[in-house]
């Protein structure tokens, strides 16, 4: 059993959280980007998994540190600012962004806009840390226009795998893949 510890200023795992543990199939080695509290890193370590765990709040930081240690965890923990301070290749990266379209709210789900401000950074470069075959897996929301995103984001393949609708919107998760 995982023990977690949680921080009013960082986000809380919630339904899209277990939407990716639930689905998302990772290799062996993973980067989990934006990890909040570490829920899904510590939780991939555990089974095996060579993780990198990265957040751009301090906050975060500390908290993956003091969750990765009551779960006599061992996994890299980074302060980066998306792809910032990140090294090396992954078989898989897992990113649940700030994805619904407001701003001026919280970092922790205020993504612009049109709801991709941040996402559409991270896959401008995402690729560059994949290995070869290896996937990505995004939360998206369907208060968006995820149809033209995926058309400005040609160079990924966009897997739906599975979504959770709500009264007031659906959360979707997609795999990506390059396309070659």
């Amino acid at each position: 059993m995982i023990n977690m510890d949680y921080s009013d200023d960082v986000y809380k795992p919630s339904d899209d959280t277990y939407l990716i543990l639930d689905n998302a199939e990772c290799g062996k080695s993973v980067l989990e980007m934006g990890s909040g509290s570490g829920l899904i890193a510590i939780t991939l370590a555990r089974q095996g998994h060579s993780v990198i765990a990265a957040d751009i709040s301090p906050e975060a930081i500390n908290l993956i540190k003091h969750n990765a240690v009551i779960n006599n965890v061992d996994m890299e923990i980074v302060r980066s600012d998306l792809f910032e301070n990140i090294h090396g290749k992954y078989d898989t990266i897992i990113f649940n962004p700030p994805y619904l379209p407001v701003e001026g709210e919280s970092p922790q789900w205020a993504g612009g806009k049109d709801g991709f401000a941040v996402t559409g950074k991270f896959l401008a470069t995402a690729h560059e840390y994949l290995n070869p075959g290896g996937n990505i897996f995004l939360i998206l929301s369907d208060l968006t226009d995820i149809e033209s995103f995926i058309e400005k984001n040609r160079k990924y393949e966009f897997i739906k795998l599975k979504s959770m609708s709500f009264d007031f919107e659906a959360i979707l998760l997609y795999e990506l893949k390059v396309r070659k």
